[in-house]
């Protein structure tokens, strides 16, 4: 039974509502590709105002060239048989400006494994679309290990193996919905996520191994390969990299990042799977996103583990750089995460956790069988809204209850309209009453619910184990030294 209430998403109804960051970053004269995102009945039109030579607007995609060095503003209309939307926003045009707010999209890993097909990606792509999660912001849709068969074809690259019998043709067909597509690979010899039918698969050295790194998986080779994959990637036409190794280290990282920069397309770059806080000047710096986690696996023990590897982290978080809490843990999945272990109140709260603390948002179901409460959990503007806020600050730790079985954080976080957004998180074992009290009056609403609470000096919870509130108000919460 499920205490925190959630609204029920609707994206193909009401009124135009656009669920864009007031921020879109890209680098200059390179292919530019954003789908607008807007919930609302259809059918639906969309209109832009101001926006610069080199792009332009096919139904509700634009697309392009990005222009020059500088700051666009345009106005995005949409509009349908019940009103209209307008919104403002700036295209921020700028050298490796991609991913300037987190990454939201999806992953395959939890959801197929190393399983993965071509037609995975595809069909997941599709039903992106359909079910609407478009609307709310998805853009990426990304393809974790499993692709991968061996060095060769025009640039001496990692080839696909059969499963994915045409890269560009995958590309191309994502491209098409006005999505991203992201890849997966590694500075090691051989691949985390071998498919079953094949002893081993490549990463980006090869070579005998460099004894000054790590040995997992082979050790990293001292022959790199990493300029001729990333002329792949970039000639098939992706947009993305997981890169991944353990542990990281910056020169292998920096390598890869300077390779990506070169390409023809903007590449977004994230490492894992062990990013160690000492170079964590390093990662905020150079790459969109950064783990230190294990994998997530649909169990509360690991949703705990997850949550607590942000703290120590929060210091290096800025705009267009974001600690990443790994791809969710709900819905349907055929790969490694645990089906059916999460109630839908630890769902939310693994949900929560990404969204509040400003980490990319992966979905990793195969969203085949989305029911209500799916599409609710990943379809909640006001709590992606907060992800996507342009203000761009980081959540404060401003409570902190740990005793015994009791585990209470409260996190404060300013948004970009002067409003102030509170998670509460009751992780322990113990249900835990909390009053929340206000400098004065405050107008209050339930970001899940989508629900008003009103004017009110103070608000008291009631928060049962395993689960999360997000309050917004306009006034700042006092609390006690």
């Amino acid at each position: 039974m499920r205490t925190t209430k959630i609204a029920v998403a609707e994206p193909f109804s009401g009124r135009p509502k656009i669920n864009l960051a007031a921020i879109f970053g890209a680098t200059p004269e390179k292919p530019f590709l954003l789908r607008i995102p807007a919930t609302g009945e259809r059918p639906m039109s969309f209109e832009v105002n101001g926006l610069p030579e080199g792009l332009e607007l096919k139904d509700n995609i634009i697309s392009g060239v990005s222009p020059k060095v500088g700051e666009y503003e345009i106005t995005l209309i949409a509009k349908n048989a019940l009103g209209q939307c307008e919104k403002r926003i700036t295209l921020e045009i700028k050298p490796q400006n991609v991913l300037v707010t987190p990454l939201l999209g999806f992953t395959s890993w939890n959801a197929y494994g190393s399983d993965v097909t071509q037609a995975d990606i595809l069909t997941a792509a599709d039903r992106m679309v359909k079910l609407g999660l478009t609307e709310y912001g998805y853009r990426y849709v990304n393809t974790d290990s499993g692709w991968q068969y061996e060095y060769g074809g025009e640039f001496d690259a990692v080839m696909p193996n059969s499963k994915f019998p045409d890269m560009k043709q995958m590309t191309d067909t994502i491209h098409g919905y006005g999505l991203k597509c992201g890849i997966y690979s590694t500075p090691m010899l051989t691949a985390w996520g071998c498919p079953k039918e094949f002893k081993s698969i490549p990463g980006c050295t090869v070579g005998e191994p460099d004894y000054r790194f790590s040995d997992k998986n082979g050790g990293i080779g001292v022959i790199h390969k990493e300029a001729n994959n990333v002329r792949q990637w970039d000639a098939w036409g992706f947009d993305y990299l997981k890169y991944d190794w353990s542990p990281c280290d910056t020169i292998n990282a920096d390598i890869m990042r300077k390779e990506l920069i070169k390409a023809g397309r903007d590449f977004g770059f994230c490492v894992t799977i062990q990013a160690l806080r000492p170079y964590g000047k390093y990662w905020s710096e150079y790459c969109h996103s950064y783990r230190c986690n294990d994998d997530s696996r649909g169990t509360w023990e690991f949703v705990l583990k997850i949550y607590n590897s942000y703290f120590g982290f929060q210091r290096f978080a800025k705009k267009g750089h974001y600690f990443d809490l790994d791809m969710l843990d709900c819905g349907t999945c055929k790969g490694e995460a645990l089906e059916g272990v999460l109630t839908e109140d630890e769902q939310i709260v693994a949900y929560t956790m990404r969204a509040f603390l400003n980490s990319p948002i992966q979905i990793s179901s195969t969203l085949e069988a989305v029911d209500e409460f799916e599409l609710s959990l990943y379809c909640n503007e006001e709590i992606i809204a907060i992800n996507q806020d342009t203000a761009f600050s980081t959540p404060e730790l401003v409570k902190k209850v740990e005793q015994g079985r009791e585990k209470l954080h409260i996190f404060e976080k300013l948004l970009e309209d002067g409003r102030y957004a509170y998670a509460v998180f009751n992780m322990g074992e113990n249900e835990r009453e909390t009053e929340l009290e206000f400098e004065s009056e405050a107008d209050l609403r339930d970001a899940w619910a989508k629900e008003n609470i009103g004017n009110l000096n103070a608000l008291t919870l009631k928060m049962a184990p395993h689960t999360v509130r997000v309050i917004k108000s306009d006034k700042k919460l006092t609390v006690e030294e």
